[in-house]
């Protein structure tokens, strides 16, 4: 039972994710590398601080940060995989947390491999990124971090039982 739940999660975070993303950036005109922004010489008398520019940013620092935290994911989740059953063997939520760290694992990396891939895509043909291959970065790596963080709320929720209830973790 525990394991279905973690499969419904693990699937349905990313189409979620998706669902609600592509419907704000499908009216959005989408660029892998974003504009710049200046300080609207206006401000305070107008409201907007920001302008947007014409300017585009280098979208390679933006990658190295965001390819480095799904990193910092895949590695925790990976860890994880391997030391917390050794631990929790005799709880059989257990398997909603296994099976939700291996979703943040897959979706970890797919999401660098999909980012990877789009950047390379707009090196040759800017019009290439958009709104869905937007969404789905967006998808991958939040469905990566929610999966990450359901699973370890979950953990900890085991533990704090087991605690509370006097129960040996191994």
């Amino acid at each position: 039972m525990w394991t279905c739940w973690g499969v419904s999660l693990g699937l349905l975070a990313p189409i979620i994710m998706f669902l609600i993303e592509y419907r704000i950036e499908r009216k959005l005109d989408i660029v892998i590398s974003p504009r710049e922004w200046i300080a609207n010489p206006k401000w305070p008398q107008e409201k907007q601080r920001y302008l947007v520019g014409d300017k585009l940013v280098d979208f390679v620092p933006r990658m190295q940060q965001y390819t480095k935290t799904a990193e910092i994911v895949i590695t925790l989740a990976s860890a994880s995989l391997l030391f917390v059953p050794s631990h929790l063997s005799k709880q059989p939520m257990l398997a909603l947390t296994v099976t939700l760290l291996g979703f943040a694992v897959l979706w970890g990396v797919l999401f660098i491999v999909w980012i990877s891939y789009c950047y390379e895509e707009t090196l040759y043909n800017p019009k290439r990124f958009g709104a869905v291959q937007s969404s789905i970065s967006f998808a991958l790596g939040f469905g990566a971090l929610a999966c990450f963080g359901i699973a370890y709320i979950v953990l900890a929720l085991i533990f704090a039982h087991a605690i509370a209830s006097g129960q040996t973790l191994g």
